[in-house]
């Protein structure tokens, strides 16, 4: 069968079910997608029309597709009704890096591959990274958690979850990540080693947010540490895009945690010997576009990067334990630290986790070779069921966010540790 054959053969079986509802109107422009081949034969079997690809591209542990960007939320919408959670695709800057004669004829693979880590970690800058995985600062990481304020969590979490939706093409997305900057801005301008940058995206308009504290180190300053939350939101419940999406716990909480890490390190006038940023993601939900062309960028030029700690879905009390662990698209070596670190300061429950393809930030890192690690509020079938509709809203949480300081604990203690 030969390619355009193939398209239109994959584009009839896939409409045999599409629904009537009208799409919501989005950019019309040509994007590639990566998605796993678990995720595309989840697609096939349930006959859905989910996207149009008008090219596949073969690669090793995913395939490449070329959809228009319209397909984004459809695409979201089948991996959260059919997977209950985040991810499953990426959105790429430019077209794979594959010759276009291996295309892909079969969408269902006779196996769904594991990936393995070393894949993409690590990248040729990790033996220029000096990252000392020794715990000894307990008098400081214990004095931290004494100006853990649950009360300016909550009053973030409040603010942000009142916007109508976070969505990342909306303006009220737009507006709620430039709220962030404010907010950062606000809580670091007594520090002039601290800096505000709202950084534009190639393709769409919500920024992504970087809060950078120099190092003072003069050799350390070169290596970043990065505490990262995607600052979007989405409903997943409709086609449409402007529906209510107030995203409390994915993910106004965890940008509540690291605004509350930040307001600690003001107030213990801490000056850290590494370079150290905050980063508020934009759409996260729409394919990881945020951090993926960070995570990109940061290559690119050559930027050292010591470790990154992803906060995504933090508030949400499961019942068996208070915390997990995503062992896949991260980094070995740093999630042994971070696990020894739970132990060692957090003292409660945990669990190891798969959290499966490109579901958070952390997978961009990953991807560019960095060392990422990403904690959670519990194991997958106990999180949160609320995320990507209209009821994930901070009255869920009962209006505390006292199960997230178990997780902002660990933050102190690994921005901390690593920072010697």
């Amino acid at each position: 069968m030969n390619f355009n054959k193939f398209i239109l053969f994959f584009t009839f079986c896939l409409s045999l079910t599409r629904t009537a509802s009208a799409d919501i109107v989005l950019a019309k422009k040509d994007i590639w997608v990566a998605i796993s081949p678990k995720i595309m034969t989840a697609i096939i079997k349930s006959k859905l029309q989910v996207f149009n690809p008008e090219k596949i591209i073969k690669g090793t542990n995913e395939n490449f597709y070329k959809v228009k960007e319209e397909d984004l939320l459809s695409l979201g919408r089948f991996i959260h009704h059919a997977f209950k959670r985040c991810g499953g695709f990426r959105v790429l800057s430019s077209p794979p890096p594959i010759p276009p004669d291996q295309l892909a004829f079969s969408l269902v693979p006779k196996s769904i591959p594991s990936v393995d880590h070393g894949e993409f970690w690590p990248n040729e800058l990790d033996k220029l990274i000096d990252a000392a995985y020794t715990i000894e600062r307990h008098d400081e990481v214990n004095d931290w958690f004494n100006n853990i304020s649950e009360s300016h969590m909550n009053a973030m979490i409040t603010s942000l979850s009142n916007y109508h939706t976070r969505y990342y093409n909306t303006p009220d997305g737009i507006n709620a990540l430039k709220w962030i900057g404010s907010e950062w801005e606000r809580l670091t301008s007594i520090r002039n080693d601290m800096h505000v940058e709202y950084f534009k995206h190639n393709s769409f308009e919500q920024p992504s947010i970087i809060l950078t504290i120099d190092g003072s180190d003069p050799i350390k300053k070169n290596q970043i540490m990065i505490l990262g939350g995607h600052g979007d939101s989405i409903n997943c419940d409709d086609r449409e895009a402007s529906l209510r999406a107030p995203g409390a716990d994915d993910n106004a909480a965890g940008i509540a945690l690291m605004s509350d890490v930040i307001k600690i390190m003001v107030e213990k006038n801490y000056r850290p010997k590494h370079t150290i940023q905050f980063i508020a993601y934009a759409a996260e939900e729409v394919g990881l576009r945020g951090s993926g062309e960070l995570a990109k960028l940061y290559h690119q030029q050559q930027k050292r990067v010591i470790g990154v700690m992803q906060f995504d879905g933090v508030n949400f009390s499961g019942p068996s334990y208070t915390m997990a662990l995503f062992a896949d698209g991260t980094s070995p070596a740093q999630d042994d630290f971070v696990a020894r670190l739970v132990d060692e300061y957090v003292k409660v429950s945990w669990a190891w986790e798969k959290c499966g393809y490109a579901c958070s930030d952390n997978f961009s890192w990953h991807m560019e070779g960095y060392r990422a690690s990403f904690p959670a509020e519990a194991i997958n079938p106990e999180q949160d069921p609320f995320i990507h509709t209209a009821n994930d809203t901070f009255e869920k949480s009962n209006f505390s966010s006292n199960h997230a300081t178990n997780i902002e604990k660990l933050a102190i203690a690994y921005l901390l540790e690593l920072d010697k």
